[in-house]
């Protein structure tokens, strides 16, 4: 079970970082701010890399780098603007679909198919995160927020990206180590938003100075985030992995509560328990 424990403690490190990018995004410009993190984050894990020793890589890294970068760049850019327009308790709940597309997924690019329980448990965690989303429209309301709520098609459609790259994660985790390859992607992604910060941004140099302490402060959670869910994709199948990493969708809904005053905590904290019913499942299973 050490698997799941990293895989939770990954969750708590991305709804601490998805909170944090949604509080700086009010005075950080966004491409400073992921450029900064990314940058920060891919420096961290190199050097440990440096100090452990560089992997040797095996076949496939290099294709799995470029696939999982490529694809990670327009997840950032979709995320970025939704978190400056609805409520983070709001947005967050659309992740748990990425289990449901990584059933698929994991098993057309990885041959890794979860057990009956398991899916089972992957089913709860989804209804729970569906739960979260309902209001006073009825029990088919968030399907119609999709449709009033541009924003809620975009967070959609970053659940549904992160089941194609969180294949490719593994396969340059298998190919490395939990540290290296994050570096090489943090890396990537961040010179490709730092392009776009100097292009975009009057001044970048200073901003990156005045707001480096928040920078810095974001890399590091990334870097327990990725060393966390890293580790535990080279124990354990993406499907599970990632589920238990969308319980960062309770974390989510308790920073929304107390950080930005989010509303319908307890309607929320129904859901969560249902999500963490699932959790058990895919642990007894």
């Amino acid at each position: 079970m050490f698997w799941a424990l990293l895989a939770l403690l990954g969750a708590f490190f991305s709804a601490a970082y998805f909170a944090g990018v949604k509080k700086f995004l009010h005075n950080v410009d966004q491409y400073i701010l992921i450029s900064g993190v990314l940058l920060s984050s891919s420096i961290m894990l190199l050097l440990i890399s440096v100090f452990r020793g560089i992997p040797i890589l095996g076949e496939g890294f290099y294709t799995a780098v470029i696939c999982t970068a490529s694809i990670n760049f327009v997840a950032m850019i979709l995320y970025l603007k939704v978190l400056q327009k609805i409520d983070l308790s709001l947005a967050m709940p659309m992740l748990s679909f990425t289990p449901v597309f990584l059933v698929l997924t994991s098993f057309l690019l990885l041959n890794e198919v979860p057990t009956l329980g398991g899916l089972i448990g992957i089913i709860l965690i989804v209804a729970g995160a569906y739960i979260l989303n309902l209001n006073k429209n009825g029990f088919l309301s968030p399907f119609k927020e999709l449709f009033k709520n541009r924003y809620m098609g975009y967070m959609l459609l970053v659940a549904f990206i992160y089941s194609l790259s969180s294949n490719f994660d593994k396969m340059v985790v298998t190919s490395s180590d939990a540290f290296f390859g994050s570096g090489v992607i943090y890396m990537i992604t961040g010179i490709l938003f730092f392009i776009i910060a100097m292009v975009k941004t009057n001044n970048p140099l200073r901003e990156y100075w005045r707001s480096g302490h928040k920078l810095i402060l974001l890399g590091a959670i990334t870097v327990g985030e990725a060393a966390t869910v890293n580790t535990a994709l080279t124990l354990q199948i993406v499907p599970y992995v990632i589920s238990l990493k969308r319980v960062s969708i309770l974390f989510s809904v308790f920073f929304g509560g107390i950080l930005f005053q989010e509303k319908k905590m307890l309607q929320k904290g129904i859901g969560a328990l249902i999500m963490v019913v699932g959790v058990a499942c895919i642990l007894l299973w």
